[in-house]
């Protein structure tokens, strides 16, 4: 097990990856309320439809799919989070749906985004324990602790999310003055997602929003100039619901504040499957 765990870390530049490890690809899926499925159940979230759909599906490679989206993310905490986030879960797939938030919360600044445990001796020396690890936070990751701000007024939230043995930082404030280079903010943030992913080896999906009002209409584009700009793959959400969602009020797919049903999750997910399957499962 030593000699196999040197060899794949050998042969990835010094890092475990999930699928070598679990026998599963390992999708991580980041973002704000969207992902994280607010209003619906946690099985309904499509993350987890999407797992369920292509394990009942496709025989070839099975998928473990975690969430880790969470209400009022905006894009430049993803910026700061990300390494870590890379480097605690080893995704082999990253998909990306953030930046409606970056229009009403407040940015954030580099920093320490986690709170690290010490590594002990075992996981500073032994491959077969980081395997171990990694699996295990595999599992953590499907069952996230929040954390809430006991003191939160508003908007205003310093709330905390606890992965296993990690624990981030998930607080947001109310951003105070207009729009003004918001977007070109936005562009930057997604450009340096894009490319902390692709140094690591992590392939990288953008996705554009499914809700096309308000805020969904500003962030939208600017996710699809990005994918073009960076030639990174994107999965635009706006344009599957658009033959089912003609008018902006869609009960169906969508509730009053536009977030996504459970029939709209399913339509995010089958339509994750239908690109996902001719790209991962060859």
């Amino acid at each position: 097990m030593q000699i196999a765990a040197w060899i794949v870390q050998a042969r990835t530049r010094g890092e475990l990856r999930a699928s070598w490890v679990t026998g599963r690809v390992r999708i991580l899926c980041l973002g704000d309320s969207n992902t994280y499925g607010l209003w619906v159940e946690r099985g309904e979230t499509y993350p987890s439809q999407l797992e369920t759909l292509w394990n009942e599906r496709i025989d070839s490679l099975k998928l473990e799919v975690l969430n880790l989206g969470f209400p009022g993310t905006n894009s430049s905490r993803l910026v700061r989070d990300l390494p870590h986030l890379l480097e605690t879960l080893a995704p082999d797939v990253l998909i990306l749906m953030i930046g409606v938030n970056d229009f009403w919360t407040t940015p954030f600044s580099s920093g320490e985004g986690a709170r690290r445990p010490t590594p002990g001796f075992l996981e500073r020396h032994s491959k077969l324990y980081r395997a171990y690890v990694l699996i295990r936070r595999g599992r953590d990751a499907r069952k996230p602790e929040i954390i809430p701000d006991p003191a939160a007024q508003g908007l205003d939230r310093e709330d905390r999310m606890r992965v296993g043995d990690q624990e981030f930082d998930v607080s947001f404030y109310k951003r105070q003055g207009g729009h003004a280079g918001i977007g070109k903010e936005l562009h930057s943030n997604l450009e340096r997602l894009i490319a902390e992913a692709r140094k690591r080896g992590t392939k990288v999906y953008l996705m554009s929003y499914p809700g096309s009002i308000d805020y969904y209409a500003l962030t939208n584009p600017i996710i699809r100039s990005v994918a073009q700009r960076t030639r990174t793959p994107l999965i635009d959400l706006a344009s599957a619901f658009a033959p089912s969602c003609p008018r902006p009020a869609c009960p169906r797919m969508f509730f009053l504040d536009h977030h996504p049903t459970p029939a709209g999750y399913r339509l995010v997910a089958e339509t994750l499957l239908a690109r996902l399957a001719g790209e991962l499962a060859r």
